[in-house]
């Protein structure tokens, strides 16, 4: 009966420390199971964030190609408007050179991708690649005063002036790691107006704000966002209406923003893209998620979400 009732208890261990293992194995795998899609979750988060990942941009040397006319803030005004009488005039504002500097910094800093170097970080801390360096040669600025005299239907004489500013610069960009140069855009921004401006300062001070404008315009083009259509929305017999994309407030998108969209294809080992149709970002509805209408191409677009083709959505502007 001893005997009987060790076998008893014996058994009753074994089952128990069976049970044991079985559960931690259980346990074991559920945990490997929740790190393993943790994981995967956090590489996909990663790929995304690093899909519009953020550079640095640094503002280096600054050249001026007009140095060989100074004028006094007072010589340069007075001198255009002189051309009120004389009928055109033409002066190298170089009392504005300070307001482009600032103004290409402005366009430097207000693009979507890139964040400006301020100088409180030294280059050797933003040297991973990607990473930019700008050197500015301002080649122009300049302010134009056209007048014209006309007789009115009084017989009175009236003078009408016209008032250009113009600021044209170029840029050379280099990564910051390589030094490589990688672009080098032509910038030029223009202000125009007749009499309503009052005088050239307001001109040239326009065309200073258009200048800034570009740069940034073309920074938004060379380093666009991208995302993906996660969804179709409303759609009209054969034609996408709507759309969602996996871009949303935590990458820069903003409503209004322009995205093309683009069927990716594979040649020679080489992406090439063409281009399908035209979005723009109605409502942005999280951190990862805009709704988008479709301005142009709804037809492609549809079937190209039907059949599963490889679609990509690129900033156009």
């Amino acid at each position: 009966m001893k005997k009987i009732l060790m076998t008893l208890t014996y058994g009753r261990a074994c089952s128990r420390s069976t049970k044991r293992t079985n559960l931690f194995g259980a346990r074991l795998i559920a945990t490997f199971a929740a790190v393993f899609c943790c994981a995967m979750t956090v590489s996909a988060q990663d790929a995304q964030t690093d899909r519009n990942r953020t550079y640095r941009i640094t503002l280096g040397n600054v050249q001026y190609t007009h140095h060989d006319e100074k004028l006094s803030t007072g010589d340069a005004i007075g001198k255009v408007l002189t051309g009120v009488l004389t009928g055109k005039t033409d002066v190298q504002a170089t009392k504005y050179e300070e307001d482009v500097k600032n103004a290409i910094i402005k366009g430097l800093s207000s693009s979507r991708r890139y964040r400006y170097n301020d100088g409180l970080l030294d280059l050797g801390d933003v040297v991973e690649e990607g990473n930019l360096v700008a050197d500015a040669v301002i080649t122009n600025i300049k302010a134009n005063t056209d007048s014209r005299t006309w007789k009115d239907k009084d017989g009175k004489t009236q003078i009408t002036t016209n008032y250009k500013g113009v600021v044209e610069a170029m840029l050379t960009l280099k990564d910051a790691k390589t030094g490589e140069v990688v672009a080098s855009p032509t910038f030029s921004g223009s202000g125009m107006g007749s009499s309503s401006y009052s005088d050239s300062d307001k001109a040239i001070r326009d065309a200073i704000s258009r200048f800034s404008n570009r740069i940034t315009e073309w920074l938004n083009k060379y380093r666009p966002l991208e995302a993906n259509i996660i969804e179709g929305s409303t759609a009209k017999k054969d034609k996408q209406k709507e759309v969602y994309i996996d871009l949303g407030s935590s990458e820069g998108a903003s409503e209004g923003l322009h995205m093309g969209v683009y069927i990716i294809k594979t040649i020679a080992g080489r992406e090439a893209k063409s281009q399908i149709g035209k979005l723009k970002i109605e409502t942005v509805e999280g951190d990862d998620i805009s709704r988008c209408k479709v301005q142009s191409g709804g037809k492609d677009i549809k079937a190209a979400l039907d059949a599963g083709t490889n679609l990509k959505v690129i900033s156009i502007d």
